[in-house]
């Protein structure tokens, strides 16, 4: 069978559609998650693979230009039919549009393996915990841990609801700090800092909504969910002591899943997990969650000269912020 590779910058909507309807549970190529991309001022391609004139294969990538190098970043990974002729030309078409920077993700992807690429500077591997919502019972390897905390937030009666409105983001972005508070305390490896503006944009595209536990008019919980026609994505969430306590955070992601499963979804994807987050990663696998091995890989393709200047420039940027 003769593949053949093709990009597309700036894709029309019928073209997104198409690709999205590809992978129907994966949101990172639905078209409001295009947008979101577009809203902070990346260039949207569509990189795919043809067969006889039809699309057989693609995904969605975000291009972007700095002072010294123009970066492509593919968010989501797709099924490859012939990864060597998808390859090939992705690599192709760096070298034609001159891109420098290479992020190869591979977020709600199935599970992939990246061959070793010229320029590769960095790889890792993490997990994702996936939850197959049309398989008859769903809780059925439930942990007895997160059926306690499930009993203990409904005995205190904890509710749940729904919201995309700039008060509840700065909610959900207050308990993300709280928790990540909480688990530098323990030790564990958080990120330093996340993009707020991000996550107001992100809702304001509709790429995602807000599920959030709340007890007397106080939210305790908050989940962001990414949607795809079948399929959602848990990108973000965090939670209060108060909601710790109470078992908050495993009734809301408990009760978003019975909630995607009556709405005809078939996948929750409760997100990735380094290897050096054992916490996170029980949580996450207590709900009986399948792991997807996956992984990522970051490539330099520019000279060496740039590559140099560019580091020094990230460096000096650093030391303003300071």
């Amino acid at each position: 069978m003769h593949f053949e590779f093709f990009a597309e910058p700036d894709p029309s909507l019928e073209l997104c559609t198409k690709v999205a309807a590809l992978e129907p549970t994966n949101p990172f190529y639905m078209p409001n998650y295009i947008e979101f991309k577009r809203a902070l001022g990346f260039q949207p391609w569509v990189l795919a693979l043809r067969q006889d004139g039809r699309i057989v294969s693609g995904c969605t990538s975000f291009a972007k230009s700095g002072r010294l190098n123009r970066s492509l970043e593919i968010t989501s990974l797709p099924i490859l039919p012939d990864s060597n002729k998808f390859w090939e030309g992705l690599l192709q078409f760096c070298r034609e549009a001159r891109i420098s920077q290479l992020e190869i993700n591979s977020f709600a992807s199935s599970s992939t393996t990246i061959p070793r690429l010229p320029g590769e500077i960095r790889r890792r591997v993490r997990c994702e915990y996936v939850l197959e919502l049309e398989k008859p019972g769903l809780w059925d390897r439930l942990s007895s841990n997160h059926m306690r905390n499930n009993k203990n937030a409904r005995k205190a009666g904890l509710r749940v609801r729904r919201a995309v409105d700039h008060e509840a983001c700065q909610q959900h972005i207050g308990l993300i700090r709280e928790s990540m508070l909480r688990r530098r305390n323990r030790g564990e490896s958080v990120p330093e800092d996340f993009e707020t503006l991000n996550l107001l944009a992100m809702i304001q595209s509709e790429a995602g909504q807000l599920f959030q536990a709340v007890l007397d008019g106080k939210v305790l919980s908050s989940v962001l969910i990414l949607m795809a026609a079948k399929g959602a994505y848990y990108h973000s969430a965090g939670t209060s002591s108060e909601g710790m306590a109470c078992g908050a955070s495993h009734f809301l992601v408990h009760e978003i899943g019975n909630t995607l499963q009556a709405e005809g979804k078939q996948v929750f994807n409760l997100g990735g997990v380094d290897q050096d987050n054992l916490g996170l990663e029980r949580f996450k696998a207590g709900f009986g969650a399948s792991p997807v091995r996956l992984e990522s890989a970051e490539l330099f393709l520019g000279s060496k000269v740039r590559n140099k200047l560019g580091t020094i420039t990230r460096l000096l940027t650093v030391g303003r912020k300071d």
